[in-house]
């Protein structure tokens, strides 16, 4: 193979020339020869120093994290990988079948070599777990640090992965809400993890109220964290505790609007989402999981007796699929309005 020949200190200079001149084989490496560089050329140009090389072959970064793993998967495997997967900050989370769990360094690189600002790869190592539902994980590729910063709409959010509960894929979700929101609202932010609801709707509509509640001591720290991150002291009240003792004890029914973001424990909060409503009226935002042929009929049924049950009126202002949570199921949101009877 050609090779173009020249000192180090003219290497870019002549980098660009070749490759005005078309010549230079961008598929693979200059080398270097002591105080000289050699730039691998399909032809030698007229007055340069040319010599014969052999050359090594640039590797090509993969289109895709598909193109990625069928360097090291057989194709029926790579349709077994999820291509799908949350990047919250510099770290990327991915879910990996039992069968290719052999295979989960490999997997990793490839998502570091396809998506240039993740420097850390975790792997689900099982389901939700404990009373904070948080999801434990393993690195499996990268630096050794699940500590993050996530931006979303103007909000910075720091937390831990593996430690706290965050999904990126409510982004749309805290935005619809953060937009209906009315200058002097009282809100109260339920299971609040490390901030994003609040602080997204602050970011949108600073004249407000809100107090925070969480049990998980790392969310909590984390949710201190963002309040100040976001200039948010003062209009944010972060509580550590349990709502059914916080909300009774410290704010019964004074929040104009309550928000409820977990689809899986809000079902089970929905006595406390009332014991912190306004009598006069309030807008609570809650979550259900339903099957996805039908995911609504069943669960606003459920949601409406219950508050009837209990001596409130209820309707329903706004229902939606928040997103697929698995095969059978997808998260839905009820924007419901309730006021005392």
């Amino acid at each position: 193979m050609h090779g173009v020949r020249v000192p180090k200190r003219d290497a870019e200079q002549v980098r660009r020339r070749l490759m005005g001149d078309d010549i230079l084989l961008r598929d693979y490496q200059p080398i270097r020869d002591g105080d000289y560089v050699i730039f691998p050329a399909s032809e030698c140009p007229e007055g340069f120093d040319c010599v014969e090389r052999d050359f090594p072959a640039r590797r090509k970064k993969p289109r895709s994290l598909e193109d990625a793993l069928r360097e090291f998967l057989d194709p029926e495997d790579v349709q077994h990988v999820t291509k799908s997967f949350d990047i919250i900050g510099h770290v990327a989370i991915i879910r990996i079948p039992d069968e290719l769990w052999a295979k989960r360094k490999e997997i990793g690189e490839a998502i570091l070599r396809v998506h240039p600002n993740v420097r850390t790869v975790a792997a689900e190592v099982g389901p939700h777990q404990g009373v904070f539902r948080v999801q434990p994980v393993e690195i499996i590729a990268g630096e050794p640090n699940l500590v993050t910063e996530y931006r979303e709409f103007g909000v910075r959010l720091r937390l831990e992965v593996g430690k706290t509960y965050f999904s990126p894929r409510l982004s749309y979700e805290r935005y619809r809400i953060a937009k209906q929101v009315r200058p002097g609202e009282f809100i109260a932010a339920l299971l609040a993890g490390v901030g994003p609801f609040p602080l997204v709707i602050h970011r949108f509509q600073p004249n407000i109220r809100v107090y925070a509640v969480e049990l998980n001591p790392d969310a909590y720290r984390f949710l201190v964290e963002n309040i100040r991150l976001n200039r948010a002291e003062g209009k944010i009240e972060p509580i550590l505790g349990d709502v059914r003792d916080v909300v009774p004890a410290r704010y019964p029914h004074q929040a104009d609007r309550v928000l409820m973001p977990s689809p899986i424990l809000a079902e089970d909060f929905l006595d406390v989402a009332l014991a912190a409503a306004k009598y006069s009226g309030a807008i609570i935002h809650t979550y259900a999981l339903g099957p996805n042929d039908d995911p609504f009929t069943e669960k606003e049924y459920e949601l409406l007796r219950f508050f009837r049950d209990r001596g409130w009126d209820a309707k329903v202002l706004n229902r939606r699929v928040v997103r697929s949570y698995s095969p059978r199921l997808d998260q839905v949101s009820f924007d419901v309005y309730v006021k005392r009877l």
